[in-house]
């Protein structure tokens, strides 16, 4: 074939003569090559491009020309290329409904249905940083694996990147959110070929500084030794080995407001239970796992804990804390 010459619409006729392909998959073996595209309008157009190749090549080897328009509109899905097989042959041709992508299995057609789903599931939480995670089944990577290993694959890119694109461009788009690549706030993880979605939520922290005014308040919730914290005679059905704390007064609030699923108590430093914290009082962080809410009024919060708390212990400065500000100490 004279056109084999040219190294990339060679490549292509190979990869469609031995696998069925999608404009996705076909174009990620060649994702380096080209920009401002994405694959499925790289892999529709080397189809088109190829097409036209073949049709060139009519009035010079017919059963050649026919021959590459089949592979083109059968593995390679290509609606020119079946009108054109149609066109020179007269005749209808008939395409396999059942055949899939050897690679995708058609997943790529899923984007935008599961685009709503994530919308969907993250509808209940607030959020202004996101990133997408990917989980591919094990034997859909080794396949992709093999697949560029045996076809020499050297431009291209991985089924489970290019997932992430996408749908990271589509979640953008809809909600107006960043994509954070650092420490995002919410994390869907996507498994295209299962459908299923879930979330990794990263917790809010929030700061202050709290005083103990009187003794024998510990700084931490301490769970009744008996029951573990279900509750019991010993501990009078409360869980807990004292009733209250500078962890339970400076956390329930905040959890509350947050709507998360549980609190961590984090202070620079303890004391004994029965000593006092003056002065200007010790740091402390509080950690909020899988918060729905994320910007609460901190003010608010610092009224209720002290209000709750009335003579025993005082919070202040109650701040927002980032995560990679928490991750290097109070």
């Amino acid at each position: 074939m004279g056109f084999i010459a040219m190294d990339i619409l060679g490549k292509v006729y190979e990869l469609l003569s031995r696998y069925p392909l999608c404009d996705h998959c076909l174009g990620r073996q060649f994702a380096l090559l080209g920009y401002g595209m994405e694959n499925d309008l790289r892999g529709h157009s080397l189809k088109v491009s190829l097409t036209l190749q073949a049709n060139r090549l009519a009035s010079e080897d017919a059963a050649e020309c026919i021959e590459m328009l089949t592979v083109l509109a059968t593995n390679g899905f290509c609606v020119t290329a079946h009108k054109t097989l149609e066109h020179l042959k007269k005749t209808a041709v008939k395409l396999d409904s059942k055949l899939m992508c050897h690679l995708c299995e058609d997943k790529f057609k899923l984007v935008d249905a599961l685009t709503k789903k994530i919308l969907e599931v993250l509808s209940a939480y607030e959020f202004k940083t996101f990133l997408i995670g990917i989980e591919l089944p094990t034997s859909v990577e080794e396949r992709e694996d093999e697949f560029k290993a045996a076809q020499n694959i050297m431009y291209g890119e991985s089924m489970r990147h290019e997932f992430g694109r996408l749908f990271g461009k589509a979640l953008a788009k809809a909600t107006g959110k960043e994509a954070e690549y650092l420490i995002p706030e919410i994390v869907p993880i996507i498994d295209p070929f299962t459908q299923s979605i879930r979330l990794q939520i990263n917790p809010l922290f929030v700061g202050g500084r709290y005083r103990k005014l009187v003794r024998d308040v510990p700084q931490s919730e301490w769970w009744c030794r008996s029951c573990h914290g279900k509750g019991c005679q010993k501990c009078a059905g409360t869980g807990k080995l004292y009733p209250e704390s500078v962890e339970a007064y400076t956390s329930h609030a905040l959890l509350e407001a947050t709507g998360g699923l549980e609190s961590f108590f984090h202070a620079a430093g303890r004391e004994d239970i029965d000593a006092r914290m003056l002065g200007s009082g010790r740091p402390y962080i509080v950690e909020i796992s899988q918060p729905k809410r994320r910007s609460v009024d901190l003010k608010v919060i610092e009224a209720a804990v002290n209000a709750g708390a009335v003579g025993k212990v005082e919070a202040s400065y109650i701040h927002s804390v980032g995560n990679h500000l928490f991750q290097h100490g109070l």
